[in-house]
């Protein structure tokens, strides 16, 4: 039964709650597997994003390592998922839907893999360095009219980065653990 009052457990209970529905509507029964992996990387975001708000706080995701190390782990874990659910047949994700394609596919493929790094950390790390820039600029010519609009500005942007970061993973790992043939039989009558 939640409490008449507004505490942290109910927002924490309400975030974990949101975080289900999303992952579930986002990749279904997959998904539940997937959930602490996912969880996690959406409070971790989230929170840090927000702490960039509160005065004399610098967050985590406005640090290009911090960023990577998240998106390496992103990369390692929806590799080893794929692995994991194909064995050694996952490599055929890289050699495109045709074996004469794969001397052209496989190098791209590769490429665009490693790219995913790259992609999530830059994303979140520039976004959030940026929108943080922003409102420590604003504080500082007019210390108190002026930063709350772009705060709540700041609010949005933390929500969308870690959204974002949380689908383009969800995205990730759903096309590693993908089986072939799939969707012909979820179109089937």
């Amino acid at each position: 039964i939640p409490d008449k009052k507004f505490t942290i457990l109910n927002f924490m209970e309400l975030l974990v709650e949101m975080s289900i529905k999303l992952i579930e509507d986002n990749m279904g029964e997959v998904g539940k597997s997937l959930l602490y992996i996912l969880g996690s990387l959406i409070i971790f975001i989230l929170f840090n994003n927000l702490s960039g708000l509160i005065p004399g706080f610098a967050p985590a995701t406005s640090n290009l390592n911090t960023t990577l190390a998240l998106a390496l782990t992103v990369f390692f874990m929806y590799q080893f998922y794929g692995f994991k659910a194909h064995g050694i047949k996952y490599l055929r994700h890289f050699t495109g839907p045709f074996l004469w394609l794969s001397p052209l596919m496989f190098p791209i493929e590769i490429i665009g893999h490693l790219a995913r790094p790259m992609s999530l950390s830059l994303r979140l790390f520039g976004n959030m360095m940026g929108d943080h820039l922003v409102v420590g600029i604003f504080f500082l010519l007019a210390p108190l009219v002026v930063p709350l609009p772009i705060m709540f500005l700041g609010i949005f942007v933390s929500v969308v980065q870690t959204l974002v970061f949380v689908l383009l993973s969800m995205a990730y790992f759903s096309g590693a653990i993908e089986h072939e043939g799939e969707e012909e039989h979820e179109r089937a009558p």
